[in-house]
């Protein structure tokens, strides 16, 4: 199978490339492995689709084979990417039509990240700070009423002019982002306006919630610290 995600703007073509990995895994399973697998081919014309797709492999155990072309990049996905479970499976969330921009339910790798364009560098004071969120309350004392202000501060985030840009939840902070969350839609909504959310796959699993993650992507302890030390803000509810 082959997708066309030239001049498509991030992160589409890791959407697309996702559904288009799903459509190819229900064929495969539908099959019951009578006919051939199929790889997937995706062609981009930006260099940070290249990367986001080679994160979104790994993601999945495989690589991906990347050929540069006159103008743009052929990225193969071998056809073993189709029979794994990634991130977005795995939540049993469901993909977008190809071609869509990041939709309600999608779940994308930790580590796909849409930089600014070029010439809008900022500096480190004038980021958009990260935000870490390490309970599912906020403040100590009541939690009933806990629960209350943080959906309050997280709809208020999603309605700023400038939104962060990205959010890490932890420790009991990851039942925010599972289904069931009354915080999900307002946590969409900062995704769907360029915040990375990602949560602690440590906590997750501690939990018993991996399966239910609903929104963004699953973080690692090193990965955190990593963002944690990069340049700008950090904000801790």
């Amino acid at each position: 199978m082959q997708i066309d995600a030239r001049g498509k703007t991030c992160p589409q073509p890791v959407v697309m490339a996702i559904k288009a990995l799903r459509q190819l895994g229900e064929k495969n399973a539908a099959d019951g492995g009578a006919g051939a697998a199929e790889e997937l081919e995706v062609l981009v014309d930006e260099r940070v689709a290249v990367e986001n797709l080679g994160r979104l492999a790994a993601s999945r155990g495989v690589t991906a084979a990347v050929t540069d072309e006159a103008g743009f990049w052929r990225v193969a996905f071998p056809p073993d990417a189709a029979a794994a479970e990634g991130p977005a499976s795995a939540a049993g969330a469901s993909a977008p039509a190809l071609g869509d921009a990041v939709a309600d339910g999608d779940v994308l790798p930790a580590g796909i990240a849409c930089p600014a364009p070029a010439g809008t560098e900022a500096l480190p004071s004038e980021l958009p700070p990260t935000v870490v969120v390490g309970r599912n309350v906020l403040g100590r004392g009541n939690d009933e009423l806990g629960a209350v202000l943080m959906k309050g501060v997280l709809y208020a985030l999603s309605q700023r002019d400038e939104v962060p840009r990205r959010i890490i939840f932890f420790n009991s902070g990851a039942y925010l982002t599972s289904e069931g969350s009354d915080a999900l839609e307002d946590i969409r909504e900062l995704e769907r306006r360029g915040t990375e959310i990602l949560t602690c796959g440590t906590c997750l699993d501690y939990l018993g919630i991996k399966e239910r993650l609903a929104v963004g992507g699953v973080t690692n302890l090193y990965l955190i610290t990593e963002a944690l030390m990069e340049p700008g803000k950090v904000v801790t509810l």
